[in-house]
Parts: C-alpha cells; sequence; structure tokens
C-alpha cells in the first residue's frame, strides 16, 4: 500500500518503539515502514551465540571486493571455526 508521510511523520515513526524506517540504496526514494522482531540495543536469545564472530573475519578480508571478499570471508570463518549451524525441517 502507497502511503505519503512528511519528514516529521517518519521522523516519529522512526522514534517510536518496536518501528523501523528504512531505504534501500537501489531506491532511495521509497520508505519501508514496518515493525522490529526484537528491541533496539538488545541482542536476542538466539543470536547471543554468535555476537563478535564477524568483526575478526572482516577485518581480515580488508580491501577485497566483490567474489574475492566473499571467499575470504568464507576462509577465514573456517580457519576460526565458525560454521552454519544443521538445518532442521
Amino acid at each position: 500500500m502507497k502511503v505519503r508521510f512528511g519528514a516529521e511523520q517518519l521522523l516519529s515513526l522512526a522514534k517510536a518503539p518496536g518501528t523501523r524506517v528504512a531505504s534501500t540504496p537501489f531506491n532511495p526514494d521509497i520508505v519501508y515502514v514496518g515493525r522490529l522482531a526484537f528491541p533496539r540495543g538488545k541482542v536476542p536469545e538466539p543470536l547471543k551465540g554468535y555476537v563478535g564472530q564477524t568483526g575478526p573475519v572482516a577485518k581480515k578480508c580488508k580491501g577485497r571486493t566483490g567474489h574475492a571478499f566473499v571467499e575470504c570471508l568464507v576462509k577465514q570463518a573456517k580457519e576460526l571455526g565458525i560454521t552454519k549451524l544443521a538445518k532442521t525441517v
């Protein structure tokens, strides 16, 4: 649904608890308003085991771009012992 909001209205929506206002770099003229899955500033219980793992990996791959960056991320994650969880169906 398309709705037109002014800047003040978007700012008040962004500050409201539990809401998210965002746009994409692909089309910055479109703004999305939605609910937050988790409260701002709090790490949800299922994700606590992942906090802080990607920083060291990304630092080791600094300066690479595109597919070379992705390959470096995968390689460094394996070296640091970071693995995906098994899928449950």
